[in-house]
């Protein structure tokens, strides 16, 4: 079994709630002033895609 789809599919799963919980709460780090949950959402969901797009493409 190739590692990247269940890897893949956690992150992108778990960077979709994190970027979801950043949109919807709006709280920010209190010495940035940065939406730290929506950065690091999208951050998590564009590696677990960047991650199931070539196993997808191998199959």
């Amino acid at each position: 079994m190739d590692l990247r789809i269940p890897s893949g599919t956690f992150f992108t799963a778990l960077g979709a709630i994190v970027a979801l919980t950043g949109l919807a709460s709006g709280a920010r780090a209190p010495l940035s002033g940065v939406n730290v949950n929506l950065y690091a959402g999208a951050a998590m969901l564009l590696f677990g895609l960047a991650m199931l797009l070539p196993a997808a493409r191998r199959r």
